[in-house]
């Protein structure tokens, strides 16, 4: 197969640029222009063609694409320039930014010029600065030669970066970047513009009620002094955390008004319901999640078929990350957004979840075999951990059964004991939790609840809290720089290596101890380019549990492509396919069985999956 790397430069303004669109906004855009492409053809030879009179084009269209790989730095820009204007889809795509993700880790930049200098390559050189808000024709012949000039540049470090990357690049991973390329550059999604509309108007609505019932202005809510007033007059005194210094160096206090905060979180469930509105109001004046995201979708859905952009390898799991805005991995099942998406005319969504993978893989690796057992007899995974608990007898009761809802709170109590504690989690995330109703109905658990659980959990799952142990000690000697191997994995040079060759970076780890000897003291991890995570042992299992998760959808999602299934999007554990109607349940059942297949690398470990077939991204509604 021929290589052909390519790199376009295109048109673009202060107000019309990437850093203010989406990538899918940007190319769409009726203002968008290609002012000409850089070639490096397969022999070497590198050569700039301006798009006037077309010779961009007829440079791309004289291209056997059918037997043509194309390689670029960030493919889902360039393959929507390439699918779009020039009706053009490669065989196969290649791409520098994602293997850089994964080859690098996501603590370092994967921009090109960030990589050229990490590989000693030659700086960028395209002069961006005087061609902006300026069209092709509009530029002098000098400035024309330095952007050709240095887009051919640009596409040469693009092939040389692709020649170190993927000397260890893992083979198989090949095939999971060109699949999520082609998810943004060859759309097929529907989107419901009219349904989209009206999620942002309820919102909006709601918006307005809230204000009106609590008789505040947004512009109250987002002045920081001013929603400390409304605090104070509710009889509570805002919380504050130190921030940045200033220009001086002094010392910066800042309220605890983000919604990452505690403070936040707590007013968020206080037992005011004032209190309670105020915050949620508070942090929809600054943002509105559904909002932003219906806006984005409705807009993009008048351009065109909806382009999911995912971020192969965006965390540091290697797991993929919502991109461009419109984040793709958190849609909820039965929720109105992803009502609003939908299968083209003729073809229904397939999707299929792998069932508590993260839980039936933990159990198995640690060999847990009684919590394995259950999974492998398909028995309720839940209720032996509740009725430890609580001490009584906990089932899943039937509909009719007097108990329901008592027994529905406490097996929810047992659910969320055996799929969160698993990695560790301690007596006030245990209690939050609870409060939520992340796994069932809202439990209040008392503190000392709390931690009953959490040790009830740690007693009945004793090979867990080994596995936590054993993970403490790989930390230690990764540390060292050993070598070694750990079950299914190899490490080596403070990286993870998977069963296929993809990898954890672990390169920052480092023990750290707080200067003012408050008595922190640990191991952190860079997963991010900024800021510091804490790691230890629980916490090294689930970087692990989740790769291996994510690991097993990635294969089973090769499975189904090669059966000839349009895979169109994903979310974690999640599979989405587009099928023609009458080929829907065959395909259903062939992505439930690969979804259940026992991985190669993990051939015990019982598996489960389960779906729908529906004609949006939605589960139908009984």
């Amino acid at each position: 197969m021929n290589v052909i790397t390519l790199d376009f430069e295109t048109y673009y303004d202060q107000d019309f640029t990437l850093s203010k669109l989406t990538t899918e906004e940007y190319v769409r855009d009726k203002r968008f222009e290609v002012l000409g492409v850089a070639i490096r053809w397969d022999g070497g030879r590198t050569q700039w063609y301006e798009a006037t009179d077309d010779w961009a084009g007829e440079a791309l269209r004289s291209i056997d694409w059918s037997n043509t790989a194309c390689l670029a730095h960030h493919a889902q820009f360039d393959g929507l320039i390439l699918s779009h204007v020039y009706g053009i889809k490669p065989k196969f795509w290649l791409d520098t930014l994602s293997m850089g993700r994964l080859m690098l880790g996501t603590h370092l930049s994967v921009s090109l010029a960030s990589l050229a200098q990490h590989f000693n390559l030659a700086p960028k050189t395209v002069p961006y600065d005087l061609f902006r808000g300026r069209h092709w024709h509009e530029l002098s012949p000098n400035v024309q030669q330095m952007v050709a000039d240095g887009a051919c540049h640009d596409v040469q470090i693009t092939w040389d970066l692709f020649q170190r990357l993927s000397q260890t690049f893992p083979v198989e991973e090949y095939r999971l970047v060109d699949a999520t390329v082609r998810m943004f550059t060859n759309p097929v999604l529907a989107g419901d513009t009219e349904l989209l509309g009206e999620i942002w108007q309820d919102e909006e609505t709601h918006k307005a009620a809230l204000l009106e019932e609590l008789g505040v202005s947004g512009a109250d809510l987002r002045k920081q002094w001013r929603f400390a007033e409304l605090l104070r007059a509710e009889g509570i005194e805002p919380e504050q955390k130190l921030g940045k210094p200033d220009a001086n160096g002094e010392e910066r206090w800042n309220y605890s008004f983000a919604k990452t905060d505690d403070f936040m979180r707590e007013l968020l469930e206080h037992e005011d319901e004032r209190v309670a509105m105020l915050a949620q109001a508070k942090l929809e004046a600054h943002s509105n999640g559904v909002q932003t995201r219906t806006n984005r979708l409705g807009w993009m859905s008048t351009r065109g078929p909806l382009c999911v952009y995912l971020n192969y390898c965006g965390a540091h799991t290697t797991r993929w990350s919502g991109g461009d805005k419109v984040n793709w991995q958190n849609f909820k099942r039965g929720g109105r957004i992803g009502k609003a998406i939908r299968a083209p005319q003729g073809h229904l969504c397939v999707v299929n979840d792998a069932s508590q993978i993260e839980c039936r893989l933990l159990n198995y690796v640690a060999g847990q075999e009684d919590v394995v057992d259950r999974f492998r007899a398909h028995e309720d995974p839940y209720v032996a951990l509740a009725t430890a608990f609580y001490r009584e007898t906990v089932y899943k009761a039937k509909a009719g059964d007097p108990r329901a809802a008592e027994m529905e709170a406490k097996r929810g109590t047992g659910k969320q004991g055996e799929l969160s504690c698993g990695y560790g989690a301690g007596g006030p995330t245990i209690q939050a939790t609870a409060k939520k109703g992340t796994y069932g109905p809202p439990v209040i658990l008392s503190a000392e609840e709390a931690i009953r659980l959490r040790d009830t959990y740690r007693q009945t799952h004793p090979h867990v809290v080994r596995l936590w142990d054993t993970a403490g000690d790989v930390l230690k000697k990764m540390n060292a720089g050993l070598a070694f191997e750990w079950e299914m994995l190899t490490v080596r040079d403070k990286r993870i290596y998977l069963p296929n060759g993809s990898m954890l970076h672990y390169e920052t780890l480092a023990w750290h101890e707080d200067e003012e000897d408050k008595g922190q003291r640990g191991w952190r991890v860079q997963t991010r380019r900024h800021g510091w995570s804490k790691m230890y042992g629980a916490k090294l299992v689930e970087n692990i549990i989740q790769a291996l998760a994510r690991l097993h959808v990635a294969q089973a999602w090769l499975r189904c492509q090669d059966a000839g299934l349009d895979m169109v999007s994903m979310e974690h554990d999640k599979l989405i396919a587009v099928v023609r109607t009458d080929e829907s349940e065959a395909a259903y059942q062939f992505m439930r069985q690969e979804m259940s297949r026992p991985p190669p690398w993990l051939p015990g470990v019982p598996l489960d999956s389960e779906g729908y077939i529906s004609e949006t991204f939605a589960k139908p509604e009984k």
